[in-house]
């Protein structure tokens, strides 16, 4: 088989999904080979463990075993020696900021949600093509050569991704990540957009917004106690910040969820 030629799997429990997948995007004009389709996270580990794969497009939810549980059991066996990691492309209807920041922290060259086109599609997987290419020109004498090369912007992100985790109840900006992470503020920003489709901001209020209702739903803090733990010390600006994210004041949402 030609080297230049990369071998790929197609995960999904759509069959729509599936079929179009396979049918419509010109896999021998990227130089891929299209091997084999599963419907089955699980039933796709096995054959994943057992035949080089060098790039994996998986849904997110699946029977018996989600996309992210698969790529997490195929990175600790990469990490252990036996299995050679492939490129992943996650595609998910779940437009939830919690996928895309596993997917990320999972080392995912993309992460598209459905409905995708299939150019949009097709782009993605050249980038994984390029990646994959890479790999057999600096194997043998240019790790560190390799590793700038795979995943520099997605490094960046994941990095800043646990700093938003880890600081995400104190008053941070971008400014100061990207001083942490030795960047520009501008190419931080860019990056943001190009690999969790929303800016640093937006990242940042849906982490606030998702504790704040979990929050408030769950514990008996008060309202004023509940802005704190997300940043925002001032009662009343929490208050009119959490009615223009949810539509509904803090003890709406309280008394409608607790």
């Amino acid at each position: 088989m030609n080297a230049s030629i990369c071998r790929a799997v197609i995960i999904d429990d759509e069959e729509w999904i599936r079929e179009g997948l396979s049918e419509h995007i010109n896999w021998g004009a990227l130089g891929i080979e299209l091997v084999e389709v599963f419907k089955d996270g699980l039933e796709a580990a096995v054959y994943l463990e057992s035949h080089p794969i060098d790039i994996v497009v998986s849904d997110i939810r699946m029977p018996n075993m989600t996309g992210l549980e698969l790529v997490s059991r195929l990175r600790s066996q990469g990490e252990s020696g036996t299995l050679q990691f492939p490129k992943v492309i996650f595609l998910s209807g779940y437009g939830d900021f919690k996928y895309a920041q596993e997917a990320l922290r999972l080392g995912a060259v993309d992460y598209l949600l459905k409905p995708t086109d299939v150019q949009e599609i097709e782009i993605v997987l050249q980038k994984a093509k390029s990646l994959c290419s890479a790999a057999p020109q600096f194997s043998n004498h240019d790790s560190a050569g390799l590793l700038n090369l795979e995943q520099p912007a997605s490094y960046l992100i994941k990095k800043a991704l646990q700093i938003i985790t880890d600081r995400y109840t104190e008053d941070i900006h971008l400014a100061q990540i990207a001083d942490q992470l030795f960047v520009t503020s501008n190419y931080l920003s860019r990056l943001f957009r190009q690999e969790t489709g929303k800016s640093f901001s937006d990242c940042l209020s849906q982490m606030r917004i998702e504790r704040a209702c979990q929050l408030l739903s769950n514990s008996t803090l008060k309202i004023y106690q509940v802005g704190e733990s997300v940043g925002y010390p001032n009662a009343r600006y929490f208050s009119e910040w959490f009615q223009r994210q949810t539509g509904m004041s803090p003890g709406d949402y309280r008394a409608r969820f607790a």
